[in-house]
């Protein structure tokens, strides 16, 4: 991972200093994954790293490895250390999404600064996956997949809802993805007309099965759904929910492309599901940016109209929830290519896989 390549890219967006507190951009920028650390970034670049004396030690290479940044290992209070950090730096900026209002008042009590807020300068970096980031989260879509291979067999040992969730887990983790930092969702029958149903001991059983789930190799995500039927006669209904979603799913992919618009991929789903009468039971947007969270830019929604770049890894997943019968969601990561749309879970999206 190039951090220091980041950390001056940094340094050359920025006008005032930054402080930067929000724990998956310092791991961008850094490549710490403690859950303790402060990084005040410099206009031009260099800057500051504070954490505790926890992570002082597998800190010190990773910040050794950056251009003109300062190791400061805490083992007192935060502010004996962070306050003089910060003390005199004309027009502060602090991550608006990342501190608290007490943590605005300390400093500006400590500091005698009134900092300023800022938003989205790193998450912007974040965007562009580098091949590193690309090679990462192409293989915990890998895992993901050879987990998804793995249901027969997955099923024959799961008599619940619950008991295939961590079936799914174990098997990712079999194959190199650490456990995500949210349950999967497993969804039998009526409960899969749920976007983001909590799976339960619900026995399984005949009907639609909705799987939403994913894992993380080297601080990335992956995150994919799909959608099967349990048994040898399929549901009418349900098999034309099916085709909608799948068309859908497919035109969305398709409409993938740099500078295509956000919301026109969300609509391009949304004028299939539109045709087959099902639009008013898509209850959530297309899609969303993975990297080191599982949501995050950009965002594939409706009336959004940011422009997807070449380097962007995003989300189409549409679904439609039928209440009291079912539900089907088909998910896929997407890597945005000059060449087109590149699909990173390469697991078979038939209701029945052979």
């Amino acid at each position: 991972m190039q951090h220091a390549a980041r950390m001056r890219a940094l340094g050359g967006s920025i006008e005032a200093p930054l402080l930067v507190t929000q724990l998956p951009n310092i791991r961008y920028l850094t490549g710490f994954a403690g859950s303790s650390a402060y990084l005040l970034a410099l206009p031009g670049g260099g800057g500051v790293f504070l954490t505790d004396g926890r992570y002082g030690e597998s800190a010190e290479p990773l910040i050794a490895a950056l251009d003109d940044v300062e190791l400061i290992v805490t083992t007192g209070p935060l502010w004996d250390s962070l306050g003089p950090v910060l003390s005199g730096r004309d027009g502060l900026r602090l991550e608006s999404a990342g501190v608290t209002w007490d943590f605005v008042r300390t400093l500006a009590d400590k500091t005698g600064i009134d900092p300023a807020p800022s938003t989205g300068v790193v998450e912007a970096l974040r965007r562009v996956k580098d091949d590193g980031e690309v090679a990462a989260l192409t293989a915990a879509a890998h895992a993901g997949d050879l987990a998804f291979s793995a249901l027969p067999g997955l099923l024959e040992g799961a008599p619940t809802e619950a008991d295939l969730g961590w079936a799914l887990t174990s098997e990712m983790r079999r194959h190199g993805g650490d456990p995500a930092d949210w349950d999967p969702i497993v969804a039998i029958g009526p409960g899969a007309s749920i976007p983001h149903y909590h799976s339960a001991d619900v026995p399984m059983g005949r009907g639609m099965l909705l799987l939403d789930y994913g894992c993380i190799v080297d601080g990335y995500h992956s995150d994919m759904s799909r959608t099967v039927w349990l048994g040898p006669d399929p549901d009418e209904e349900l098999s034309r929910v099916y085709r909608a979603v799948a068309e859908s799913q497919q035109a969305g992919i398709d409409a993938i492309a740099p500078g295509v618009a956000c919301g026109a991929v969300d609509e391009a789903v949304r004028e299939v599901l539109r045709g087959y009468g099902y639009e008013d039971r898509f209850l959530h947007s297309t899609g969303h940016g993975v990297g080191l969270e599982i949501h995050e830019e950009p965002w594939v929604r409706r009336g959004n109209d940011d422009l997807l770049q070449v380097g962007n890894v995003v989300t189409v997943e549409p679904g439609v929830y039928l209440s009291g019968v079912g539900g089907v969601r088909i998910e896929d990561m997407v890597l945005v290519t000059a060449d087109g749309p590149v699909v990173l879970t390469e697991s078979s999206r038939e209701m029945m896989p052979a």
